[in-house]
């Protein structure tokens, strides 16, 4: 948790439950609210003048996210969604600015939540300007391992379709599935019922 739940509800916050699929904020609305995932899975994406869709970040469990708009005077230039059934944890920005005002350790660990976020962010700019196919996906793939804390091989069940990873690499969903076997035979990955394993 970047900030202890019992902290966020003795300040004001709300739980609400989102259903997969379910917005929570749309591109170009005012941030108003701080968010933080007690359950579930939430995508923040984009989509382009195409119709197709870039996804920026899957935030999870314990993890906050847009909190940054909360500083500047500008609407949302993404979107928000339930990618699974999620309970999300919800304060009001007055409150929420109140709350870090008052708490310099909680400003500290939005601070190293943010310091990490920018860490991964390069990472995958890095990875997105590489031009293999393969050696794009599988460090994407890579990434997922390491932010679920998985260490044993082909123990982590990847939580996204193929469509969702060709969404985050900027490849054509074809492009991914024949990637994803040519990575199979290679044995850097398994699929099992469907679902591809790392």
């Amino acid at each position: 948790m970047v900030i202890n739940e019992e902290i966020l509800l003795k300040n004001g916050a709300v739980i609400q439950e989102y259903q997969a699929g379910e917005t929570i904020f749309l591109e170009n609305s005012l941030p108003r609210y701080y968010f933080q995932i007690r359950s579930g899975l939430v995508k923040l994406n984009t989509y382009r003048d195409d119709g197709s869709e870039f996804i920026h970040s899957l935030p999870s469990e314990g993890h906050c996210f847009a909190e940054t708009f909360l500083w500047c005077d500008a609407s949302y230039c993404i979107n928000s969604e339930a990618l699974h059934d999620s309970v999300i944890i919800k304060l009001l920005k007055p409150e929420f600015m109140k709350m870090i005002d008052e708490n310099k350790d909680l400003m500290q660990n939005l601070l190293r939540h943010n310091a990490e976020r920018m860490l991964y962010r390069h990472k995958m700019l890095t990875t997105l300007s590489i031009n293999n196919p393969s050696h794009r996906i599988y460090k994407v793939l890579e990434y997922l391992k390491t932010h679920y804390q998985v260490n044993e091989p082909f123990k982590f069940e990847v939580p996204l379709s193929r469509q969702q990873i060709a969404n985050i690499t900027g490849l054509r969903v074809e492009t991914v599935i024949r990637t994803v076997k040519k990575l199979e035979q290679e044995n850097l990955v398994c699929i099992s019922n469907g679902r591809i394993c790392l």
